[in-house]
């Protein structure tokens, strides 16, 4: 008996949804791209249940025939490729004619569709893959396609599908994302009515700033570069503003969104030089290419592609983004510039003098007293109790890092980090005990993060309820803060929410409920704590040190960077070519 055997069409059709179709976003993707190769110019996009229970997309392009609609549905039935040869130069975002046949295999589909200047359309019913009507039918020319119950028929993969706001915010990111590459485009999206996305066909510079977040709008800077028979253009931010990931990266090959770790990489080292480490610039990248030197038929989802000259693409994103910012951003100090700096900077702030001069010193009582007045006490703390408490603090270097000493050498202190480490553990500490406390705001703090940054924000606004925080959303992208922890009254949250909810989108995919709450806890200890860059007095940086005791000194921060570098006497006394015991014994005698 034969072990081979071909498969039903209706098993290979749910296999070949299982590439197609992975949740209610895949499927507004697909019918999307299908309307924009049909010459739409308004396309708008209903959903139930985040697009759990239903999908509708409508657009005003070309429309069917009856025959082409009843073709439609069939296995590999494409208008779009019609020999091999097309393959090596593919001009539109479907091709493959699966993506039909494999959302009604898995799905109840109506399509109701008419050519333009025909008086009579087409109506086609199927449920699992079976048509159950293909009947002539009044219709406005264009189509029309409605998708019910998602993975009725299976329900194995239905129960994967998330909440509802979960699924819509990842609809709402693809929109958004199809939107920026057709600027000459209507997109309407609504959830049960209500407006999600509004984008009249316009400004690319606007849905760019919908995207990234109308915060970010100020800090745009415009890219156009050409090499070869190559064109990039679109927009970057100025190191000013920075983001916790690469989310707020877009990149599109031929109006196509890709995922390219080559061409990120180019971005990422672009900005290298000119942000703190772990954080990343923002961009919108529109690479165009001759279709005959990129393959996109690399991906079921076609969200890669494969570059003839992947060198030449991965110069061109970064001679763009290094050019456009040479524009508004200084050149970065080479190490040994740096250095001179840093040495000049420590120089002139002591006056000529050793660092421990102009500085405060504890006295035996754990009264800090300014040098050379002993009498006059600024600041009383209690008696050091642990490693950092035990310090003495010499000075701020590149106001980033607390230099001190103690009785084994030379401590430096990134002070973000460690208070990025001691915020988390006390937060982490708060969430476990639901002991939270909350700040209401005087002025509620309105924010614009683009569509689906917010609708991922609020769909978790019960773990942030849980943090203090206190959300409205109003919708198109836009949601008011009306009440945050203690520890961030009088900071301005926009950056943290723009932080926030790109990384729930990145995470949301993953599903990780753990991955979700640690993400959300180091976020807020982020944004809570002493930045590089905060110039802080002796005072407070003896203060800082005193709220350390409780972080292991072996720690790092949630982002994965070390809190403490330590430097043995004994290494500082052969690096400068001494006898450490030697020394030791003149010392003492």
């Amino acid at each position: 008996m034969s072990r081979i055997h071909v498969l039903s069409p209706d098993i290979a059709n749910q296999i070949a949804a299982g590439e197609v179709v992975e949740r209610p976003a895949s499927l507004v993707k697909e019918l999307v791209e299908n309307a924009l190769d049909a010459g739409a110019r308004t396309i708008a996009i209903d959903l139930t249940e985040g697009g759990r229970d239903r999908v509708r997309v409508a657009d005003d392009g070309c429309g069917m025939s009856a025959e082409d609609a009843r073709l439609a549905f069939a296995p590999h039935a494409t208008s779009k490729l019609t020999n091999a040869e097309g393959l090596t130069a593919i001009a539109t975002f479907g091709f493959r004619g699966e993506a039909l046949s494999s959302i009604a295999s898995v799905a109840r589909v109506s399509l109701l569709t008419a050519e333009r200047d025909h008086a009579e359309g087409t109506r086609v019913e199927l449920e699992a893959g079976a048509v159950l009507v293909a009947e002539p039918a009044g219709a406005p020319s264009g189509t029309v396609v409605e998708v019910r119950d998602l993975f009725f028929n299976t329900p194995a993969r239905r129960k994967f599908l998330r909440k509802a706001e979960t699924e819509s915010a990842h609809v709402q990111d693809v929109v958004v994302r199809l939107a920026l590459a057709h600027p000459d485009v209507a997109f309407t999206l609504r959830e049960e009515g209500r407006v999600l996305l509004q984008a009249p066909a316009g400004d690319r510079r606007a849905r760019i700033a919908a995207a990234l977040g109308r915060e970010v709008e100020r800090f745009l800077v415009p890219v156009e570069h050409a090499r070869g028979d190559m064109r990039i253009d679109g927009f970057c931010v100025t190191p000013d503003y920075s983001a916790g990931s690469a989310r707020s990266i877009f990149l599109f090959v031929n109006r196509r969104n890709v995922r390219d770790r080559a061409l990120l990489h180019a971005v990422n080292r672009a900005y290298a030089d000119l942000l703190p480490l772990g954080r990343s610039g923002a961009a919108v990248l529109f690479l165009e290419v001759p279709l005959d030197r990129v393959d996109v038929n690399v991906h079921p989802q076609k969200t890669e592609v494969r570059f003839a000259e992947a060198r030449a693409a991965y110069d061109i994103v970064l001679e763009s983004i290094t050019r456009a910012l040479s524009r508004v951003a200084p050149t970065p100090l080479t190490p040994e510039a740096v250095a001179r700096s840093r040495v000049s900077e420590v120089m002139a702030q002591y006056g000529g003098k050793p660092a421990s001069e102009p500085f405060a010193y504890n006295g035996p009582s754990g009264v800090t007293h300014a040098a050379g007045n002993d009498a006059q006490p600024l600041l009383q703390l209690e008696k050091p109790r642990g490693f950092f408490g035990s310090l003495r603090f010499l000075g701020q270097l590149d106001r980033t890092y607390l230099v001190c000493e103690n009785v084994g050498g030379l401590v430096l202190i990134d002070q973000h980090a460690a208070h990025e480490r001691q915020r988390f553990e006390a937060i982490s500490s708060a969430d476990r005990a639901a002991s939270a406390e909350s700040q209401r705001l005087l002025v509620p703090r309105t924010l614009e993060l683009g569509q689906a940054a917010a609708a991922a924000v609020l769909a978790h606004g019960e773990d942030l309820a849980a943090l203090g925080f206190e959300l409205e959303g109003f919708g198109g992208g836009t949601l008011a803060v009306t009440a945050v922890p203690p520890t961030l009254a009088g900071r301005d949250v926009a950056e943290l929410f723009g932080e926030l909810g790109q990384e729930l989108l990145s995470l949301g995919r993953s599903g990780a409920a753990e991955a979700t709450r640690r993400m959300l806890l180091a976020t807020v200890a982020c944004h809570s704590s002493v930045r590089a860059g905060e110039t802080l007095t002796p005072e407070e940086a003896r203060a800082l040190l005193a709220t350390l005791d409780g972080v292991d000194r072996a720690a790092r921060c949630p982002h994965g960077r070390p809190v403490v570098f330590e430097m043995a006497q004994g290494e500082l006394e052969r690096e400068f070519g001494r006898d450490y015991k030697s020394t030791r014994r003149r010392v003492e005698t």
